[in-house]
């Protein structure tokens, strides 16, 4: 069955244009509106990966070129501050590699993956968790 529409708390699917779900109240989405949000999630996970790969390709260079004589960029942190550098930077890319993953199934579905959105929701928690740890300690 090639449904219009569905709703992503139960998984019901039908081709009528109904407003609300019979079996749970929640309202329908159509997968047309899915399949665009899915563009939306792959566009701005791409940019994301693209942007903080660049920046940690560049702040590698400049760690690993710090002590070298006549740099003119330095590193002044420690082992703890690269640390929290590549743990935040790989969240922000993982974060941005499970939009793109979650975005290709909604294009591809008209529904998104439900296991995809938790791991997106745990990667932005701990994100924050660390953010507020940054604020509190920092």
């Amino acid at each position: 069955m090639n449904a219009k529409f569905s709703c992503h708390k139960c998984d019901f699917e039908t081709n009528e244009q109904l407003a609300k779900c019979p079996q749970c109240g929640r309202r329908l989405q159509s997968t047309k509106k899915v399949r665009i949000l899915g563009w939306l999630l792959l566009v701005l996970g791409t940019g994301l990966v693209i942007f903080m790969g660049t920046l940690a390709v560049i702040m590698g260079r400049i760690i690993a070129g710090s002590n070298e004589p006549g740099a003119k960029t330095t590193f002044t942190g420690g082992p703890e501050a690269v640390t929290l550098i590549v743990t935040v930077f790989g969240l922000v890319i993982s974060f941005g590699l499970a939009s793109m993953v979650g975005g290709v199934w909604q294009i591809r579905y008209g529904k998104p993956n439900k296991k995809i959105m938790v791991a997106m929701f745990v990667v932005a928690g701990l994100l924050l968790v660390i953010g507020k740890a940054i604020k509190w300690f920092g």
